[in-house]
């Protein structure tokens, strides 16, 4: 086993916690198999941007609350522009990532997160992820969908007053297989109105380009 192997930011790579925790790495001190498994069948929290801002701060709350054992569930990300994001970083490395945080008095601290139980595009073509999301938003589970996103996800119109790509044929086509951000978001919402009228919260930590 090489070195390069242990500190592979993987279910693998983790094995080896001494290697981490002697790098001065915080790993997660929960069961992570089960709470993917209680976290794949009830989902309670999807959210959507998979970028740094997520990572840093919902994702590292939600690990910081498994750790304490307040949450049995983890969360589900789900990034409907830059779809390489979840196919090229998140699933081949399980998901897991690492937080390195610069303090004021100039120590470093760096954290293993692990809270990030399923990534998902947010892509309507693409068939096996589309029928997971909307499968996750019919759930009964389902309780908080929150958002880290640009303008060109929740804009309407852009500055010029011309519409976003995709939005003017959503509204012609109705909730299938929305081209927008915002109309993917708005039909997964319709599905779940369709498949019982369920509550949902939404909230939207604004980000500026």
């Amino acid at each position: 086993m090489t070195k390069d192997y242990i500190m592979k930011l993987t279910k693998q790579g983790l094995q080896n916690t001494a290697e981490w925790e002697a790098k001065g790495y915080s790993l997660p001190k929960f069961d992570r198999e089960q709470v993917e498994a209680a976290t794949k069948k009830n989902p309670f929290w999807i959210h959507f941007g998979a970028g740094n801002i997520f990572r840093a701060f919902q994702a590292n709350v939600v690990q910081d609350l498994l750790n304490k054992g307040v949450l049995d569930r983890g969360l589900v990300v789900a990034e409907g522009y830059d779809y390489e994001i979840i196919e090229k970083m998140y699933r081949p490395h399980d998901n897991i990532g690492a937080l390195v945080t610069l303090k004021s008095s100039g120590t470093v601290e760096k954290t293993v997160v692990g809270s990030i139980m399923e990534s998902l595009t947010a892509d309507s073509t693409n068939a096996q992820d589309w029928a997971r999301l909307l499968e996750i938003f019919r759930s009964p589970s389902l309780q908080m969908v929150t958002f880290t996103i640009t303008e060109k996800g929740y804009l309407l119109k852009n500055a010029a007053g011309v519409p976003m790509p995709g939005v003017d044929d959503d509204f012609a086509a109705g909730p299938v297989s929305p081209k927008s951000y915002i109309g993917k978001v708005v039909t997964l919402l319709y599905e779940r109105f369709a498949n019982g009228e369920q509550p949902i919260a939404l909230e939207l930590y604004r980000v500026k380009a």
